[in-house]
Formats: structure tokens, C-alpha cells, sequence
């Protein structure tokens, strides 16, 4: 066919209605095989490529929208977790708080307890004490009124008369406030 043309060419358009030289028709013939050539060798593999490199960007999508999403829920619980250790560090603090105001209590009462039972003694001993001085100024007040009334009476006393002076004596000095 190419040699037709040819020949058709170099009769310079004598029986060629459309005046076709063959520098044309062999431009057009090569242009025709480059574009089958380009279609074979290059249009598939460019296809396949740009295919390829589609394919590899909507996966690279998908991982990040996957990972993002697994990035937000680790954030989420993160925050919930952070949330629960406040919540359970409040709650520390409240018991610690109660326990020391409770220890506090019991320390307040004790002292007070032990001041109470610690002024009570002191009381206790100073009554005794008390006590023990009246009656060793009972015992000196009789002694000395004894020898004051024997001096006055001049006579002798009986040990009879004696005791009766000095239980009459101690039951007045008894009576008298001190």
C-alpha cells in the first residue's frame, strides 16, 4: 500500500483528485504508526503508573484516616483516664483530710481527758492534803488548848477529864469553817 501511495505521489497528482504528495502521506503514515507505537508502549505503562500511584494515594488516605481516628479514641481515653486518676486523687485527698480531722478529734479529746483526769487528781490531793492539815490543826489547836486550860485551871487533870476536853474541843474546832 505504501508503494501506491508512492507512486501516486510521483505522478504529481495527474490521476489524484486530491493532490496528495508523498511527503505528506508518509507523515501522516509514520505520524499513524508513532501513535500505535505510543499506544502499545507508553499510553499502558503511563496508565498503569498513574493507576498505581492512585491506588497507593487512596491507601495512604485510608491509613490516615485510619490512624487518625485511632490517634482521636487513644486521646479520648488518655483524657478519660486522666480524668478518673483526678477523680480518684480528690477522693484520696477527702479521705486523707477526714482521717487527720478525726485523728485531730480523738488527739483534742484525749487531752481533754487527760487534763480533766489530771485536774482531778490534783484535786483529790489537794482535798487530802487539806484534810491532813485540819486535822494535824485540830490536834495542835487541842494540844495547845489543853495546855492553855491547864495552866488556867491549875489543877490536875485526869486522863478522863482529859480525852472529855479534847473531843469537845476537836467537835467545836470540827464545826468551825476553815
Amino acid at each position: 500500500m505504501e508503494l501506491e501511495l508512492i507512486e501516486i505521489a510521483r505522478a504529481g497528482g495527474k490521476d489524484n483528485p486530491l493532490m496528495l504528495n508523498a511527503t505528506l502521506l508518509m507523515q501522516v503514515l509514520n505520524f499513524a504508526i508513532l501513535l500505535i507505537l505510543l499506544r502499545i508502549f507508553v499510553w499502558k505503562p503511563l496508565m498503569n503508573v498513574l493507576e498505581q500511584r492512585q491506588q497507593k494515594i487512596s491507601e495512604e488516605i485510608t491509613n490516615a484516616e485510619k490512624n487518625r481516628k485511632e490517634a482521636e479514641e487513644i486521646r479520648n481515653q488518655l483524657k478519660a483516664d486522666l480524668e478518673k486518676a483526678k477523680e480518684e486523687a480528690r477522693a484520696i485527698i477527702q479521705r486523707a483530710t477526714k482521717t487527720a480531722e478525726e485523728e485531730a478529734t480523738q488527739i483534742v479529746e484525749n487531752a481533754k481527758a487527760e487534763a480533766s483526769r489530771v485536774k482531778e487528781d490534783a484535786m483529790k490531793e489537794i482535798q487530802i492534803e487539806r484534810d491532813k492539815a485540819i486535822a494535824e490543826l485540830k490536834n495542835e489547836v487541842a494540844n495547845l488548848s489543853i495546855l492553855v486550860a491547864s495552866k488556867v485551871v491549875s489543877e490536875k487533870i485526869t486522863e478522863d477529864i482529859h480525852k472529855d476536853l479534847v473531843k469537845k474541843f476537836v467537835d467545836e474546832a470540827g464545826k468551825l469553817p476553815c
